[in-house]
């Protein structure tokens, strides 16, 4: 077997993946004007899963909203009830006017209710510095 074929099944059997949660869409009132977008998310260090919760998946630290400023939250392994989905942080621009609206990551249920977040089971690490 020639010797960059071995390196190359040798790095693909290495990668790891992470579970992650199913995910919703944001919706049209989830939305909330913002005077300026936030800044680039913070790296963060994916802990490992914890060995005795089998279904959880890792949740992206996401930035708030607080109606002054934002604030990150950090991501974390947690266990989603059954059907739950996710929806992502995100910003947008209205293209008429350019003014910027944001929508928090939040979580809804399968008929997609809003829920509260599952609890985190543990949170990701800021780099050393």
């Amino acid at each position: 077997m020639p010797l960059a074929l071995v390196a190359l099944v040798g790095t693909v059997g290495c990668g790891a993946r992470v579970p992650l949660p199913r995910y919703a869409q944001v919706r049209a009132d989830d939305y909330v004007p913002v005077p300026y977008p936030p800044r680039p998310p913070p790296v963060e260090i994916v802990p490992l899963r914890p060995e005795d919760a089998p279904g959880a998946v890792w949740a992206d630290g996401g930035w708030e909203w607080s109606g002054e400023r934002y604030e990150w939250k950090p991501g974390a392994w947690v266990v989603p009830p059954r059907g739950a989905r996710r929806v992502r942080w995100v910003i947008v621009r209205r293209r008429d006017d350019g003014q910027l609206f944001f929508a928090p990551s939040s979580w809804r249920a399968a008929d997609d209710a809003p829920i509260d977040a599952p609890l985190p089971l543990v949170r990701a690490e800021a780099p050393a510095r």
